[in-house]
């Protein structure tokens, strides 16, 4: 079970930072093949505007998300984070980066963000932190704007969810897709759409992305998605081609 102060010890100055979080890619290859094959067919049609990142880490996302915005504040509970990727970004002046509390984002203002993401950070954290972080998305977004949030799935895999195998990613126990529909649809914003998804070498749906409209009362489309790391194999075999055509 992470706990906040357990996250921010683990990344502000236990991680070993020094592939920059790409090694977090390898299922796909590399950041790129992930963000190309995976994440962008995703997330295409909300790409605009005024982008809000939650934990970019160092920048993994940030580097490809920079050239759909018009400006991107990404707020992150590790400091080393925020310095790193202001460091990282500081030739483009759209780009802010902020120290969070890892529940609240006072610096970013009422209806103001069209399109939020967070990926391959959420699943660390537990229920009472999504719920305070849902409660902010209702705050920013502007109205029928877009969220996609990567978290755990763990609370809905009884009775496989005690088992350290399963719990092999550090995800939090008490998220699951349920869970999550519930904060939303308290908020007043609907899931439009719930990927379950295993990951790595697990076979359980142990991950959730959810599609998040700040609109009330609109239908959610589950998607159970067995194949979700076929899917991971079948890029990085490409993005493995792609390297042998350029020699």
């Amino acid at each position: 079970m992470p706990t906040l102060a357990e996250n921010k010890d683990l990344f502000d100055s236990l991680y070993d930072w020094s592939a920059g979080g790409e090694e977090w890619s390898q299922w796909w290859g590399m950041p790129k093949a992930q963000w190309a094959g995976s994440l962008y067919p995703r997330i295409f049609p909300f790409l605009k505007g005024r982008i809000l990142e939650i934990a970019p880490g160092h920048g993994r996302w940030t580097q490809f998300l920079r050239d759909h915005c018009t400006s991107l504040i990404g707020v992150d509970l590790a400091s080393s984070c925020v310095n790193e990727c202001r460091r990282k970004f500081q030739g483009d002046p759209r780009l802010h980066f902020e120290v969070g509390d890892g529940r609240k984002l006072p610096m970013v203002a009422n209806s103001s963000i069209d399109f939020a993401f967070s990926f391959d950070s959420l699943v660390h954290v537990e229920a009472d932190i999504l719920e305070s972080y849902t409660a902010e998305l209702a705050r920013v977004l502007k109205p029928n704007a877009i969220a996609f949030l990567h978290h755990s799935n763990l609370a809905e895999l009884s009775p496989w969810g005690p088992d350290p195998f399963v719990n092999s990613g550090w995800r939090g126990r008490s998220v699951g897709a349920k869970t999550i529909r519930g904060f939303v649809e308290r908020s007043g914003m609907s899931c439009a759409q719930q990927e379950l998804i295993p990951w790595g070498n697990t076979p359980f749906f142990m991950d959730c992305i959810s599609t998040i409209i700040n609109s009330p009362n609109q239908p959610c489309v589950i998607l159970e998605n067995k194949r979700f790391m076929e899917e991971a194999a079948a890029i990085k075999h490409i993005s493995e081609l792609a390297k042998l055509s350029e020699v």
